[in-house]
């Protein structure tokens, strides 16, 4: 696949680049409908329409018909206008998208990491670039030129997990099969999920909320005003880093939460108190919530402490910024069997705060990905 630049720019008016960006960000629209939305008069929406369409940036898609029975042309993104790539790299999957400028799906492709690979970090990397050259290979020149691309990855690496460190995002970038000119953005893979929740998940309609997830790892993506909150060091959310433990006569460990709120240490307290007389317990979380949704006690009382750590660690994140809303994600937070506990603990120890479940499951982070680079071609195009 050709890394050589490939995409053109565009001299567009005001107000076609107002045009163009609300096509792509909202549902297909007549020229009536985008003037009284944009404020624009009928002879610059038709000057606009006809200079977008001669750059096959937008197309005419149907009819609608209006109040006073007129019909009228609808208008959406050409696919001719352009795509881009969202790069999932997580701790158990990639997962690589392309997606057009209007947000649907072009092709993706999927690699499941081996749980057995001693090098996670250069397995992960492998799987991205083979990926990429993959699913550019399937999109072809059916969609325009490749535009932005975002990896969605964990972006600090200031800890080690195993014997592997985490995965330099930043390196990734660079060896990616994509055309020089192409933008490569590297974002916090719990940033992205917040980013996707807040687009056209749960949190679409609120101005302010947090997205705690809560897997294999744990972190906290911030909307504050519409506007992800990345901190001065981007690593505002990084909750993993908050004292653990915190008691008299206690050391905190470096990343202490996450290893006792992750997964992993949740399995390993569910081997070590699972009744003996029960023989062997669930292999993993998964298991042991499937367990707990089918009845059994023991596994559902493992399940109610485990949700109650993590309201106590949600009452932390809203004592500082009282978000008024915390959608929880991640393979064990997105589970709904956490949700009543974590309700409980924070009533019981903070405030009423609206509680909720993620809409997208396994796919926040990676639309969260796409997401962000449709934002990121889009201001090539409309500056």
């Amino acid at each position: 696949m050709s890394t050589a630049p490939t995409t053109e720019r565009y001299e567009l008016t005001d107000s076609a680049r107002a045009v163009f960006r609300a096509l792509a960000v909202g549902d297909p629209a007549s020229r009536p409908a985008l003037g009284e939305a944009l404020g624009l008069s009928k002879v610059t929406m038709s000057v606009a329409i006809a200079d977008l369409l001669k750059l096959d940036l937008v197309e005419s898609r149907g009819t609608s018909r209006g109040p006073t029975g007129r019909s009228a042309m609808l208008y959406s993104v050409s696919p001719a206008a352009g795509h881009v790539l969202g790069i999932e790299v997580g701790a158990t999957r990639v997962q690589v998208a392309a997606h057009g400028l209007g947000g649907g799906q072009i092709t993706s492709r999927t690699h499941v990491l081996s749980a057995h690979n001693l090098n996670v970090t250069e397995a992960a990397t492998r799987a991205a670039v083979e990926l990429t050259e993959l699913v550019r290979a399937d999109v072809g020149d059916s969609s325009g030129p490749l535009l932005a691309a975002v990896v969605a990855a964990p972006t600090l690496p200031m800890y080690h997990t195993g014997s592997a460190q985490l995965l330099d995002g930043q390196q990734l970038a660079t060896l990616l099969p994509v055309p020089a000119d192409v933008p490569v953005l590297v974002e916090n893979n719990v940033n992205c999920a917040a980013i996707a929740e807040h687009r056209i998940g749960v949190a679409r309609d609120h101005e302010m909320f947090a997205y705690l997830q809560i897997g294999v790892k744990i972190g906290v993506g911030i909307v504050v005003g519409n506007r992800l909150l990345r901190g001065a060091h981007a690593a505002a959310g990084e909750v993993a880093m908050a004292p653990f433990p915190w008691a008299p006569g206690a050391v905190p460990r470096r990343a202490g939460l996450e290893e006792y709120l992750g997964s992993d240490a949740l399995m390993q307290r569910c081997a070590a108190a699972w009744p003996e007389r029960r023989g062997p317990a669930p292999r993993d979380a998964q298991a042991l919530f499937d367990a707990a949704a089918h009845g059994d006690a023991d596994a559902r009382h493992m399940v109610d402490q485990h949700a109650r750590d993590i309201g106590r660690l949600a009452v932390a994140v809203l004592s500082v910024i009282d978000p008024g809303l915390i959608v929880l994600g991640g393979g064990v937070g997105q589970n709904q069997l956490v949700v009543p506990e974590v309700r409980r603990t924070i009533q019981a120890l903070a405030w009423d705060t609206e509680v909720t479940v993620g809409a997208l499951g396994d796919h926040a982070t990676l639309l969260g990905a796409v997401h962000t680079a449709i934002d990121r071609a889009l201001d090539r195009i409309t500056g």
